[in-house]
């Protein structure tokens, strides 16, 4: 009679440890699912803003060659300012997921290039400070130029954060 009992405590034992591996194996599965899901809104939300801010460069340039007025120029600084706080909360969301470095580093290099925007939208002087950065602000362009942020490597993501200490407001 002893022999039964301890076969059926070490069978329901079993059982029980199969049941909870599969529970634990399903919400390690539905989790690792809503990681990539997150992920994957957080590279698409980043895609636009790297593309605009590739392009900032360029349009600015553009802009104060043909003597664009003021108003103008602060709608595309402000525009750019937003851009690169969306890559700043992109790159929190991907550091927060993946704990790789670079996303952090990136984050810090769009903070720097929000508050270069955001200053030199508030400067009375703002068209001659954007003048004075263009080559600054082409060289994160071409760092940027046909990227997903997911893409961007250490190296990049460094480059970009130097070049953003450059700026001078």
């Amino acid at each position: 009679m002893r022999r039964v009992t301890v076969r059926f405590g070490v069978v329901l034992a079993f059982i029980l440890l199969i049941a909870y591996s599969g529970f634990a194996t399903y919400r390690w599965m539905e989790a690792d699912g809503k990681n990539k899901s997150m992920m994957s809104y957080a590279v698409s939300l980043a895609d636009v803003p790297l593309w605009e801010l590739a392009e900032a460069s360029s349009m600015v340039e553009y802009l104060i060659r043909h003597n664009a007025t003021d108003e103008l120029l602060n709608e595309r600084i402000s525009t750019y300012s937003l851009h690169a706080r969306t890559l700043s909360y992109s790159s929190a969301m991907l550091h927060a997921l993946t704990k790789d470095e670079k996303y952090q580093i990136f984050r810090t290099a769009m903070k720097n290039l929000e508050g270069f925007f955001i200053t030199v939208k508030n400067r009375p002087n703002g068209k001659e400070v954007l003048e004075s950065n263009l080559d600054v602000l082409k060289w994160i362009g071409e760092v940027l130029k046909e990227k997903r942020i997911s893409d961007l490597t250490f190296k990049e993501a460094e480059k970009i954060l130097e070049l953003s200490g450059i700026l001078k407001t």
